[in-house]
């Protein structure tokens, strides 16, 4: 069987200055991280469908809730996986199939000598069962284990703003450390998470999220989502450049009109 710890794309396609690989030990990692179940994602259907319906609440609730409501809804009938994601994979046993799978057309994923295996409609929670049924066709009871992988954008004041790939289960405070974490000028009272450029998560809700170790799944991101830390207005760095802008004009203003 081969090593359970691979040299991984963890931090994967980092800009320059960021190192990008970090060793993972996979099985640890798929026992630690949970994934969202079908049944969760109805149970939060069902929350957010009652807040929507609810006569007392304010608009900008209602608001959030519809489209919470859309994302479960689209999440449950589509599935979590897009063209070009990965997927860590071990068959425990068999040593002819990668490491690696990647997500192509329809969502599918190419095993060989298996062939092509549709991911429609499969929430990542579900991708190892889904697997091992298929595998089943070929294999005497196969132990799979596969974990899914996402593709995101760090961004702002963090250490090593980049394009990661992470563990779709990992919690969001712990990628942001991994990308190089905050610094003194960074306002983590006021990150963004964003997709396409609109907003789907900010301020106090970000705050929660990284207190009670909520997840990349959990939080229901796709690829291509970001995540970005701001700047403060007032810095240090800001009020010395500002300050020695401030003097350079007045120093050029008084030889304009003859001060010195």
């Amino acid at each position: 069987m081969r090593s359970i710890i691979l040299s991984v794309a963890l931090l994967a396609l980092s800009l320059p200055g960021a190192e990008a690989q970090t060793e993972v030990d996979w099985m640890s990692v798929g026992r630690a991280l949970p994934l969202v179940t079908r049944a969760e994602l109805e149970e939060s259907l069902a929350w957010h469908q009652a807040l929507a319906d609810s006569l007392g609440v304010k608009e900008r609730e209602r608001e959030k809730a519809l489209d919470a409501i859309e994302q479960i809804q689209n999440r449950l009938r589509e599935g979590d996986f897009r063209v070009g994601d990965q997927i860590v994979f071990f068959v425990e046993g068999e040593d002819a199939f990668p490491d690696t799978l990647v997500v192509e057309t329809g969502p599918s994923v190419l095993i060989p000598n298996v062939g092509t295996v549709s991911l429609e409609g499969v929430l990542r929670s579900e991708l190892n069962d889904h697997l091992a049924e298929q595998l089943s066709r070929y294999i005497r009871d196969p132990i799979v284990r596969a974990f899914p992988t996402i593709r995101l954008t760090m961004a702002g004041r963090i250490g090593r703003p980049g394009f990661y790939t992470f563990p779709a289960g990992l919690p969001i405070g712990e990628a942001i450390m991994a990308a190089g974490g905050p610094g003194a000028e960074s306002r983590m009272d006021a990150i963004k998470v964003q997709r396409d450029g609109f907003l789907l998560y900010s301020g106090e809700e970000i705050q929660t999220a990284i207190a009670e170790g909520t997840t990349f799944d959990q939080l229901g991101l796709r690829p291509g989502d970001e995540i970005n830390v701001p700047e403060r207005i007032f810095t240090i760095r800001r009020l010395v450049t500002w300050g020695i802008g401030a003097v350079s004009v007045l120093v050029l203003g008084f030889r304009i009109y003859g001060g010195w």
